[in-house]
């Protein structure tokens, strides 16, 4: 498979590493939030059973935090509307604060 420059996915083992923990990151939203019936968004508690309308958001960035792209604790569950509010309002500055997101989220900062 060929992937275009400037592409995140260098190759397929990456891509398949970021499934992996996406996948990881609804699987514990949905068991610690949705009380294993559904997956829940964590700024307006939208509650879907599928995830087509949630995002998996990096906690720590993607591209400031390496080391931490694949943990599966460095993510959260937002629905579109949520997750792009959060970058409409933080914008660049997310990037290297972690903790905006638990500001925007109103709860305590978290690992």
């Amino acid at each position: 498979m060929k992937f275009k420059s400037g592409n995140r996915w260098k190759s397929s083992k990456s891509q398949l590493k970021y499934k992996t923990w996406r996948k990881n990151v609804f699987e514990i939203n949905k068991r610690k939030i949705g009380l294993s019936k559904y997956y829940v968004c964590e700024k307006c508690n939208k509650k879907r059973k599928t995830t087509r309308v949630l995002h998996a958001h990096h906690v720590k960035s993607w591209d400031k935090f390496p080391k931490d792209r694949y943990d599966k604790t460095n993510g959260v569950v937002l629905c579109w509307k949520c997750h792009n509010g959060f970058h409409r309002k933080y914008k660049f500055e997310a990037l290297d604060k972690p903790e905006l997101l638990w500001e925007y989220l109103k709860k305590r900062n978290r690992k």
